[in-house]
């Protein structure tokens, strides 16, 4: 289990690319030149947009995390930065760890690991129910997860089955 602060990042949960959601993809690629080859768009929430890409030194698929230009007032500058500070700051075998950080032209931006596998959302929606040791299980684990976050002072606030990664048996 991992948890994620963006939307659904495994392979099934893509969006249609919308023209915003074209030129925020040109603008991504334009500003990050050839550090990353962006592949699509996974959703987004809130005030960011999520895009699966390749990382081109190391090879590896990494989920970009944008704040767009739309949202850039101060406040949002602010809190997305906050967001980015509190998340490379937990290390924990059940969160998604966050690789890099920066801004390119007008953008701001985090990556994180791809996730391969679903979200809780799409395994409930195949499975209707899950076995109750299975139940416990995650539980145990997402727990786990947000009462080491609460320790270091990070409160989610937006926990839900399109944030539970599960990748595995994990």
């Amino acid at each position: 289990v991992g948890l994620a602060g963006s939307r659904d990042h495994s392979p099934t949960a893509t969006v249609p690319e919308s023209p915003v959601g074209s030129s925020l993809r040109e603008q991504l690629a334009a500003a990050l030149g050839q550090a990353y080859a962006i592949e699509r768009e996974l959703g987004g929430g809130g005030m960011s947009r999520v895009f699966l890409a390749t990382e081109t030194a190391l090879g590896r698929r990494v989920v970009l995390k944008v704040l767009p230009p739309e949202f850039a007032a101060e406040v949002n500058v602010e809190r997305f930065r906050r967001e980015i500070q509190l998340a490379a700051a937990l290390q924990h075998p059940h969160v998604v760890p966050l690789l890099a950080a920066g801004s390119a032209g007008n953008l701001l931006y985090f990556s994180m690991p791809f996730v391969e596998g679903e979200s809780l959302r799409v395994r409930l929606a195949r499975e209707r129910e899950l076995p109750v040791a299975e139940t416990v299980r995650l539980l145990r684990e997402i727990v786990d997860a947000l009462a080491y976050a609460h320790r270091r002072g990070v409160v989610h606030r937006d926990i839900k089955p399109d944030n539970i990664l599960l990748s595995e048996q994990h």
